[in-house]
């Protein structure tokens, strides 16, 4: 694994740059954007679940999702709720926050007498947070969509949004995906982990910094990972 890791190209350094012209993302020193370039663990390539394109910056549809955006009445909870995924469980927090589900889920269901499936738990989980994460970064890169405080300063942001492309959402790939592998995993808990990963996705837009059709196409993505690493889990003898 150390060896594999020395070469799986995720300490290349990124020379490209920021593309400009309407509907682009234009902000400095974007996040990761060399991710897309890192050796995947179960897809075939970053690009095999690429997201289809974004919806156009100019268009009606995209008007809308901007006026949902504007006229979202927040409340406590929602900023309550929308400050827990971003400063509690978003980034890299995110790998923290779920790992730390898989922990209570391997002791509550005994997987602590059962060290080998317990390390195949964790294994799965990661691969599955690894691949999303490329496979996210993948399409956020390849169309460089812009955020909605870009696009129209009438969208207020309820916190500063993170620095790279808005669609497809993170959230809406990695929660969607790893709630996904945990609840083939953990299956008693399989609704309630599905719950959580769906407000870490909806608070995105309640916090105004993703449109709605980011979020979709997150999810669409996260599923789709997490459906590969659970066909190859279970064809790997360990059931």
């Amino acid at each position: 694994m150390i060896e594999r890791g020395k070469a799986d190209g995720s300490d290349a350094k990124w020379t490209g740059s920021v593309p400009t012209g309407p509907g682009k993302w234009n902000g400095t020193n974007p996040i990761l954007p060399q991710m897309a370039m890192w050796k995947t663990w179960a897809l075939a390539s970053a690009s095999e679940f690429r997201s289809p394109p974004p919806i156009a910056h100019d268009s009606p549809e995209k008007a809308a999702e901007l006026a949902e955006l504007k006229t979202f009445q927040r409340t406590p909870k929602t900023n309550a709720a929308a400050n827990f995924w971003e400063y509690a469980a978003g980034g890299l927090r995110a790998h923290h926050y779920w790992s730390g589900q898989i922990g209570r889920l391997i002791l509550e269901y005994r997987l602590d007498d059962n060290p080998p499936f317990a390390a195949r738990a964790y294994a799965l989980q990661n691969i599955t947070s690894l691949d999303t994460g490329i496979a996210c970064w993948d399409s956020k890169y390849a169309y460089w969509a812009i955020r909605p405080f870009q696009l129209d300063p009438d969208v207020k942001p309820l916190f500063t949004t993170p620095n790279h492309p808005s669609y497809p959402a993170a959230h809406g790939c990695l929660s969607t995906a790893t709630a996904a592998i945990l609840g083939y995993l953990f299956p008693r808990d399989a609704a309630t982990l599905a719950t959580l990963a769906q407000e870490a996705n909806e608070s995105r837009i309640w916090a105004g910094i993703h449109y709605r059709s980011d979020t979709v196409a997150g999810a669409a993505l996260g599923r789709a990972v997490a459906n590969k690493v659970i066909d190859a889990a279970r064809k790997d003898g360990s059931q």
